[in-house]
């Protein structure tokens, strides 16, 4: 989805295999309100927001300053993200595993410098530079928890961005023509390492590059054929888990809790859209995921008069299919994901089987529904794994925001 704050917050502390994934915040249900101010040639611009959690306590906020007056477009950007939910410690462990883990509240700032340089009207160069720091608290219930020390670390970030866009948007979530990026970050721990990095004798270095493309096939008047193509490789030091399945911005996600990453990793993300399946089908430092859908905008396909009502002009029917896979390490380790189940007894066996797909990509397809209720753009889909034609029951996904 078109998120900026996404685009900023891309990245989370890894969460040691604990799921599900919000990256845009701890919570399912999230309204970020904007405010911005310019100049009369729009060459200066101002803009505020803040997102408030449904608890009134996990909330957000961010600030912009752009200077657009000439070529080379700069600007800042301070971002504040409050999310409850776990606490990760490795000072002082206990539990067998070496990870602490208490209720608390995660908070990260970002201080951050962004350029823009525009070749022409399609295509551009992006930078972003500055430190990012996360801290973790665990809240006192107790006199133990109540001598947990906060969590702390900070990373100064780059992050460079070729940008190519040459699509235009008839109506919402239909776009003719092609997009797409190319991306890659480098991360440099400039806090103390903790004691299991020094244990592993970790580096402090992170390196993450990828793409994501984009083309739009209009068929007939606002039908479009909208194909995705998408990757993401980390590796250095210290690397990214992407968690394959699920869709973004989903709500009330549900994460396969029997899958954990197999190593230490710094921070966490999603590779979507992976419908049929659940968060975490698949897990490693690379994954690819590739979607096709559909796009039917019935009434503005098959009426010729203005239609006022919003969810009437934006409503859409999909068909969709995806394919994606994620693996740790080279290429070699690329397979087909793999369904687990398990009891949750360690003595009990735990049964494998690999998912349904093509090669090494799981698979999912079915159907979907899309448009406009409140000002929001509300997606809902039915999935069904790529093992047979609509067989058991399809997994139901509701969500919001725009294109895949």
């Amino acid at each position: 989805s078109n998120n900026s704050v996404l685009a900023i917050n891309k990245y989370q502390p890894f969460g040691y295999g604990q799921g599900p994934i919000n990256l845009s915040n701890g919570n399912d249900f999230n309204g970020m309100m904007r405010l911005g101010t310019s100049d009369l040639m729009e060459d200066v611009k101002f803009t505020g927001g803040f997102r408030l959690a449904p608890n009134l306590r996990d909330n957000d906020v961010l600030f912009e300053f752009y200077n657009m007056r000439r070529r080379l477009d700069w600007g800042f950007t301070y971002y504040r993200s409050t999310a409850g939910g776990l606490v990760f410690s490795n000072e002082t462990p206990s539990s067998p595993n070496g990870i602490d883990v208490y209720d608390g509240k995660n908070f990260s700032n970002y201080y951050l410098l962004r350029l823009r340089y525009p070749f022409d009207k399609t295509r551009s160069l992006r930078a972003t530079l500055g430190p990012r720091f996360e801290r973790g608290v665990a809240y006192s219930l107790d006199p133990t928890t109540a001598k947990v020390n906060d969590v702390k670390t900070t990373y100064g970030q780059l992050n460079l961005e070729y940008v190519y866009d040459d699509a235009i948007t008839p109506a919402t979530n239909i776009w003719h023509g092609l997009r797409y990026k190319i991306y890659a970050d480098l991360f440099l721990q400039m806090s103390q390492q903790t004691r299991i990095q020094l244990l592993q004798n970790q580096g402090k270095t992170m390196f993450n590059v990828g793409f994501d493309a984009r083309h739009y096939l209009p068929l007939y008047r606002n039908l479009i054929w909208a194909v995705r193509a998408a990757g993401d490789f980390s590796f250095g030091d210290q690397q990214v888990v992407y968690y394959l399945g699920g869709v973004d911005n989903w709500f009330g996600p549900k994460f396969m809790d029997n899958n954990p990453p197999t190593k230490l990793y710094t921070y966490q993300s999603l590779a979507v859209n992976m419908r049929g399946f659940r968060q975490n089908i698949a897990n490693g430092n690379n994954a690819v995921v590739i979607n096709s859908e559909i796009r039917l905008p019935i009434f503005t396909t098959f009426f010729n008069r203005p239609i006022n009502n919003a969810f009437l002009r934006n409503f859409q029917l999909t068909q969709f299919i995806d394919f994606g896979t994620a693996w740790e390490g080279s290429l070699k380790n690329i397979q087909r994901p793999e369904n687990i189940f398990s009891s949750g007894n360690p003595n009990a066996p735990t049964v494998r089987f690999r998912a349904g797909g093509i090669g090494p990509f799981a698979g999912g397809y079915g159907f979907g529904a899309r448009s406009t209720i409140l000002g929001y753009f509300l997606r809902v889909d039915a999935a069904w794994e790529m093992n047979g034609i609509f067989r058991n029951k399809p997994m139901w996904y509701f969500a919001m925001g725009v294109d895949f």
